[in-house]
């Protein structure tokens, strides 16, 4: 069963983490899948775009193959980079748990994978080992502490988000400070909600233990009553943008008035994220006084649609500040309600107003490209660098798909994006805390994982390099079979020839002959293997045979080989000096053209 539970637990994290960075990069295959950027747990690369570009001469090269090159060899040294920064987060992360006294607060990503150990049923259950779920890195994310028991949801029954919420099921993250005995929905049509978030997940799992679906009895829609606030510390809000404005100043008063009401995280979809902040918010925050009476989170998205992936390139950030790719349409529900759940587990999110939304088309295109700096760079008419106006938006897929290749989970995927932000990235790269070829803990796993790759590679190519020695003594034994099969006709031949010539004495049998001519057979069938393998041959073979069609029936006919014409004009005296009174010369070519 042990097997079985850890075999489990790794097929599913192999889906969370597992893809490929694909050197061949161009910006259609990326509009071709869904505007994905690519997940993977791959080694710092070196391998050129074009991989032949260095197998054949420079004059074959053109500039627009070399300019490619250039390009794919800038995007792999701006990812690198980021790896050096997120290697040096993870020190700072590591250094900053060491001096928390207690170090509960902080939890890293492989207590995060380790918790899987302790989930029940198809969830792991039991005395899993810890070092089963280890990952490579240690990045430290600060959790809130004061979720409680109790977390409340208004407005949606999401299937995404209680699943998280519920923090115990093969295949996820567990999120560290989740730990809410009871799940309270209060929805409008509790028949719809209990159908559509009791699913076979939900049985597994053990949320039906926690979750409680019941009818909100209070008169602003979906938002509870004072009363039905009782007991909750924690509270999720989803409301729409036409609603946000009139349910913000409620919510913020039902907030308010809650007691033991620690956090409250609010997401409003349909919203465009180009303009300013909700409106209606304000009252929330001024009600939360700055964290002292409970901490607020907004989170506002565009609309959502079914299916995408946890693959989806995004942004996340502070909401107000979102540039014209802010307006593209929706954005996955499944990946919107993981945001949703994790801005409540983190700390950096704690009373803040955050906007995320999926790049455009043209944002996607924009990530493929180096900086537009230096040789790169864009060049006005007066010979003047232009600002790279998708500068962030490169830095955020960068971040993005370093994360996603040094195994980073989703919680911490997001405490990046939103508690350090590019900006913490640009100000690393102007001044690096320490040299960039030190070796961190990330890097040193990922060194490990380039070892093993080479020692793979070595023997593969000392396989190869057996398999071609065999080949190439298998292709030598069979040469000298037939060189041998050659030498012997020859023998046979030339003793009859020397024989009939006198040159041999008549007392020497055959078998002697070939025995004491052997090696000098062997010189000549090589000379005759080597001209009947040559292209020479081939090629006199093949005029040959075009010469002779047609002339099947004929002694003698153009093109016909010089040996050949030879042998028949000596047949032809022979048969004549015998026969020349008995056959005519019709009885003649047909005698010949038999043999």
């Amino acid at each position: 069963m042990k097997l079985l539970r850890s075999t489990f637990v790794a097929f599913c994290l192999a889906f969370d983490h597992a893809s490929g960075f694909a050197p061949q990069i161009n910006s259609n295959s990326i509009l071709a899948t869904q505007q994905r950027l690519p997940i993977s747990n791959v080694a710092k690369s070196t391998t050129s775009l074009n991989v032949g570009i260095h197998e054949v001469p420079d004059s074959q090269i053109t500039e627009d193959e070399r300019k490619k090159e250039n390009m794919f060899q800038q995007i792999l040294q701006e990812t690198d980079d980021v790896r050096d920064y997120l290697g040096w987060l993870v020190d700072e992360s590591g250094a900053a748990d060491a001096i928390a006294e207690g170090g509960d607060e902080e939890t890293s990503l492989g207590e995060v994978k380790a918790d899987a150990g302790e989930v029940e049923l198809f969830g792991g259950g039991g005395d899993a080992p810890t070092e089963a779920t280890k990952e490579a890195n240690e990045y430290k994310p600060v959790l809130r502490t004061d979720l409680g028991g109790t977390v409340l949801l208004s407005g949606t029954v999401d299937p995404t988000l209680l699943n998280i919420l519920n923090n115990n099921f093969f295949g996820q993250d567990n999120v560290p400070n989740f730990e809410f005995g009871t799940i309270k929905a209060l929805v409008e049509d509790v028949p719809s909600a209990k159908k559509g978030a009791i699913s076979r997940e939900a049985r597994y799992g053990g949320l039906l233990d926690k979750l409680v679906i019941e009818p909100v009895t209070g008169a602003d829609g979906a938002l509870p009553t004072k009363d039905e606030m009782a007991g909750a510390t924690s509270w999720i809000v989803r409301l729409s943008s036409e609603e946000a404005t009139a349910a913000l100043p409620k919510v913020a008063e039902l907030a308010k008035g809650a007691e033991g009401l620690n956090n409250l995280v609010v997401m409003v979809d349909g919203h465009d994220a180009t303009k300013s902040a909700v409106e209606g918010w304000d009252a929330v925050a001024e009600a939360s006084a700055d964290g002292e009476a409970f901490r607020c989170t907004l989170l506002t998205v565009g609309e959502l649609y079914d299916g995408g992936g946890d693959g989806d390139f995004y942004h996340i950030g502070p909401s107000g500040g979102g540039s014209a790719d802010a307006a593209a349409p929706g954005m996955s529900k499944k990946k919107a309600y993981r945001l949703l759940a994790h801005a409540l587990a983190l700390d950096c999110t704690a009373n803040t107003a955050l906007t995320a939304y999926e790049y455009s088309p043209e944002a996607l295109e924009a990530v493929v490209a180096p900086y537009a700096e230096g040789e790169f760079a864009e060049i006005d008419d007066d010979g003047k660098e232009l600002a790279d106006k998708m500068a962030d938006v490169k830095m955020e897929g960068r971040m993005i798909q370093a994360m996603r290749e040094l195994g980073f989970a989703q919680l911490l995927e997001l405490d990046v994006l939103v508690g350090k932000g590019v900006k913490s990235y640009k100000d690393y790269l102007a001044n690096p805390p320490r040299p960039k070829k030190e070796i961190t803990p990330a890097m040193s796993a990922q060194t490990k994982r380039d070892e093993e790759d080479e020692r793979i590679m070595a023997i593969l190519e000392a396989s190869s390099v057996t398999n071609e020695a065999e080949e190439k003594a298998k292709a030598e034994k069979l040469r000298n079979i037939e060189i041998e099969g050659i030498a012997k006709e020859w023998l046979i031949k030339e003793y009859t020839l020397r024989m009939l010539a006198g040159t041999i004495d008549d007392s020497l049998s055959e078998k002697d002959f070939m025995v004491s001519a052997h090696d000098e057979a062997l010189v000549e069938a090589e000379k005759t293997y080597v001209r009947v393998n040559s292209k020479e041959h081939a090629a006199e073979q093949k005029r040959s045979e075009a010469a002779k069609k047609g002339n099947e029936n004929k002694l003698f006919y153009d093109g016909m080989p010089d040996l050949l014409r030879k042998k028949r004009e000596k047949m032809v005296e022979r048969i004549k000096e015998q026969y020349m009174d008995l056959l005519s010369q019709d009885e003649l070519e047909e005698i010949i053209l038999s043999e």
